[in-house]
């Protein structure tokens, strides 16, 4: 009982402040509809790809798996940092016109115009200082334009019409009526515009900022492009578009490695084809002259072999080729923008390798934009791809010797399989020789015409297996501000900072509010309390304590102070002065301060021999500098039960102090949230210092929900009736707790 009581006095103050609290948390409404109204939106739109997987994917079936014989198997994070390049925003920025933002300017909140707007913006600059700038625009009613401050105000006082060019300072600004829009219904053209120029990388970094390319999962080939802008058409057109340029820019790069290496084996097939026929030619002639019809069979192995060793010959001289091409490329200026990085020698590693530089190089391009060349940060990405660069053709140099080796050898094991044709009879090994010359060039020309139907199939089939798995829609709604985040914690903002006010409030007024106050800084004892709106029951109960502890005798001198004036001893004086007269005591009332109604001046009363028969008298002091006060009290014990005395405040006057050394009873009054916490110390050492009896504390103005002691708190402890009916019974909670 005791926690819960001290939780429900804990609360109190909250309760009681609820006024406060509703002023706090409408304010705090109001103040978050604003900021949501003047805050400009931003819609998000969201794109998704799936990648291909060779292993598991649509071209792994063996009909597609030649379509993509020259592509190799990317990481999900190499393909998003591939779409998230500079070089592919600036070639989806190419088919978009985002090259001028354009703003129609409000008081607080400007809207971004984009297919909707009602002027055409042209321009034609010169001097790159006219890019990445505002220029804020003034449209008369006339139809004529000029170019102001951000205040308002006109930079020059020429005004230029509409669809007419407007001379800069290195360039030409030419604004113009959207007529196909006019067309549809009419626009208000009068107004203040802000008109934004980007230059191409200023673009590409404002796009860049905005564009959020993650993949959905480490695991799942699925990448995602959120994309954030002012306006909802633009979001859903740029992701759109930055799909589409992958897909194309994937299906390109194929297909010009595919044409690449269908040039390289056409020219192989124009020299093995006029060999094969020079071999075929001679073979007939050898056979017409020599009357052959068949070959021996021992020679066929041998035969069999050398054709296998012409094979890889070829084979390494292509890949050397490819070597060399790789090295050429690497060597060779500005490469990472208009050429292929697939190779057709088939050294995964190495396309990778040319893969990461690339990438390093659009980190630089990115840092670029931020840095200087001379910033730590680009240093150390151009430190990267000089190592890099290095790496690769130090591999170059391993592969060509590597190359060189694997020919001597096969060359050394050609000339060992044709020395078993010495032993034959010169037109065997002439015949033999002719047909392996043949079947070896035919076997070349046959190998070489499969994988130019191969490369050729991949150059001309325009197939991307990557696809766009969800477009980006129109957004309806924007992502920020977020109304219901904003509302909520504002509101909740509101009632934490109405709450934090509250109890800073209670504890740096320093106030006594209840009985745990005075006991805790006073030792002096509580004789009861009066509540607010229980004002008479409250009297009879403190006169009834009053005489349970004999401190109510006949012709008892009773003194009320307080400390300083307000706390209500005045009030407390009069009203048990009442109520003791109702209960047949015969008392008088005497003011030391300003006489009450129809009071008598005490001297008056003091000279009269005859005996006063009314219940309750009126006294008050005639002479502020009164020597005798002692005498007189007693002879007022004399005439009357009880004498009350409402004296001055013993902070204020020394009057105070000497009415509570003579009285019998002494009432010193605490006025719940108004007493300051240390007037109580002062009580304290009144009664230490000055030997005062019969002390004792009353509680002014006490919460109504207190019981008569101040022990408790709660209805359940009053004496009124609560009724049974669910809304009168909160109708008596909000009267006892809210006043």
């Amino acid at each position: 009982m005791s926690g819960f009581q001290t939780t429900k006095r804990q609360l109190l103050p909250l309760i009681r402040g609820l006024p406060i609290i509703a002023i706090f948390f409408f304010t705090a409404l109001y103040i978050a509809l604003q900021v949501v109204n003047y805050t400009p939106n931003t819609y998000q739109t969201i794109a998704k790809i799936k990648l291909d997987n060779q292993k598991i994917g649509l071209s792994s079936n063996q009909l597609y798996s030649d379509f993509d014989v020259f592509s190799t198997e990317s990481t999900i994070q190499a393909e998003a940092a591939v779409l998230n390049s500079p070089l592919l925003i600036g070639m989806a920025l190419d088919s978009l016109d985002f090259s001028v933002a354009l703003y129609r300017k409000g008081k607080v909140k400007n809207t971004l115009l984009y297919n909707d707007s009602p002027i055409l913006i042209h321009y034609a600059f010169v001097n790159p200082q006219l890019f990445d700038k505002d220029y804020f625009i003034y449209i008369t009613k006339t139809n004529f334009f000029q170019l102001v401050n951000e205040d308002g105000v006109a930079l020059d006082t020429i005004k230029t019409a509409l669809g007419e060019s407007l001379l800069l300072d290195g360039g030409v600004l030419k604004l113009e009526k959207n007529k196909e829009l006019f067309k549809q219904q009419e626009f208000q053209l009068a107004g203040n515009y802000i008109v934004h120029i980007f230059s191409r990388d200023g673009l590409i970094a404002d796009v860049t900022e905005r564009l959020d390319i993650v993949e959905v999962d480490k695991d799942i080939p699925i990448i995602r492009v959120v994309y954030k802008d002012a306006h909802p058409q633009k979001a859903a057109d740029l992701a759109n578009e930055l799909c589409k340029t992958y897909i194309e820019d994937y299906v390109n790069v194929k297909s010009q490695a595919a044409g690449q290496t269908v040039k390289f084996i056409d020219q192989k097939l124009v020299e093995i084809e006029a060999e094969l026929h020079k071999t075929e030619i001679a073979l007939e002639e050898y056979k017409a002259t020599h009357r052959v019809v068949n070959t021996r069979q021992e020679t066929e192995t041998g035969l069999r072999q050398i054709s296998n060793l012409q094979v890889q010959l070829i084979n390494l001289e292509m890949n050397e080729k490819a070597v060399h091409e790789l090295e050429e490329y690497i060597s060779g200026g500005d490469y990472f923008r208009n050429r292929s990085i697939n190779f057709g020698f088939g050294d995964l590693l190495m396309t990778e390798l040319v893969k990461k530089l690339k990438l390093w190089q659009d980190q630089r391009i990115d840092l670029l934009i931020k840095y200087t060349e001379e910033s730590n940060e680009v240093r150390a990405v151009n430190q990267k791809i000089e190592e890099l660069k290095n790496y690769i053709v130090e591999a170059i140099k391993r592969n060509k010797v590597e190359i060189v080796t694997k020919k001597d050898e096969i060359t050394k094991s050609l000339a060992v399989v044709s020395n078993q044709f010495e032993g034959l009879s010169t037109r065997e090994k002439e015949m033999r020789i002719l047909e392996r010359n043949f079947q070896i060039q035919e076997q070349v020309y046959n190998f070489l015409s499969q994988k130019k139907i191969e490369a050729s199939i991949a150059s001309s089939a325009n197939l991307a297996f990557h696809r766009i798995i969800q477009t980006a829609t129109v957004p309806r709604k924007p992502i920020a501000p977020n109304k219901t985040l904003i509302t909520f914690v504002t509101g909740l903002f509101g009632l934490i900072l109405a709450i934090t006010f509250i109890y800073l409030r209670k504890y740096a007024r320093a106030k006594v509010t209840g009985r745990q106050d005075i006991e805790r800084h006073s030792a002096l004892p509580l004789l009861g309390l009066i509540r607010s709106g229980n004002s008479a029951q409250d009297f009879i109960g403190l006169v009834k304590t009053m005489k349970l502890k004999n401190k109510l005798n006949n012709h008892t001198v009773i003194a009320i102070n307080s400390t300083v004036d307000g706390e209500g001893k005045s009030y407390i004086a009069l009203n048990l002065a009442e109520c003791l007269s109702v209960i047949g005591k015969k008392v008088a009332l005497l003011s030391t301060q300003s006489p009450l109604p129809n009071s008598i001046a005490l001297n008056v009363i003091l000279s009269n021999e005859n005996k006063i028969e009314n219940q309750l008298t009126f006294l008050h002091q005639t002479d502020d500098k009164q020597l005798h006060f002692e005498e007189e009290l007693e002879k007022l014990k004399l005439q009357f039960d009880v004498v009350i005395i409402d004296t001055i405040a013993s902070g204020v006057g020394v009057e105070g102090i000497e009415a509570m050394k003579y009285a019998d009873v002494n009432l010193y009054i605490i006025r719940s949230n108004i007493t300051s916490i240390d007037y109580l110390d002062h009580a304290d050492r009144l009664v230490e210092e000055y030997k005062i009896k019969n002390v004792m504390l009353v509680l002014n103005h006490a919460h109504k929900a207190s019981n008569y002691s101040g022990n408790f708190v709660g209805t359940r402890f009053s004496q009124q009736v609560i009724p049974t009916s669910l809304m009168l019974k909160v109708r008596t909670y909000l009267n006892t707790y809210l006043r």
